[in-house]
């Protein structure tokens, strides 16, 4: 599925309680680089892109933009991009464009379950 201009944004993102307290982040990272971690998925909930950090025309976020957005210094934007790389949380396109690697594991369960809900639509619900 491609994500084209205007996709929808998120509300939320999932979080798993187990992953983040005792997954491999915990050790891997220090504590603010954990933070941004977490404002990186948030950010991507919100361009709606299909875990992309990106504008409405896919290009990508100037990286003083990213720190000063999520204000937070250059070198620590520099240092969790370059620990998520390396661990295998991120990617960067060929245009420097940050996707969020396994996307769908951040997605609700609602997405998932759509399908399901437009075949059986659930009838005697008082829609006021």
């Amino acid at each position: 599925m491609t994500e084209t201009r205007g996709s929808r944004r998120r509300a939320w993102i999932k979080l798993y309680i187990t992953g983040v307290l005792h997954g491999s982040i915990r050790w891997q990272m220090e504590p603010d680089e954990r933070a941004t971690w977490i404002d990186l998925l948030l950010l991507a909930g919100e361009c709606g892109k299909g875990g992309l950090i990106c504008d409405n025309d896919n290009q990508p976020l100037p990286m003083s933009y990213l720190a000063n957005h999520l204000n937070i210094p250059m070198e620590l934007l520099d240092r969790t991009l370059e620990k998520c790389q390396k661990s295998h949380r991120i990617t960067k396109l060929g245009n420097g464009t940050i996707k969020i690697v396994n996307w769908k594991v951040y997605q609700s369960e609602y997405e998932r379950q759509k399908v399901y809900r437009d075949k059986h639509p659930v009838s005697g619900i008082n829609k006021e």
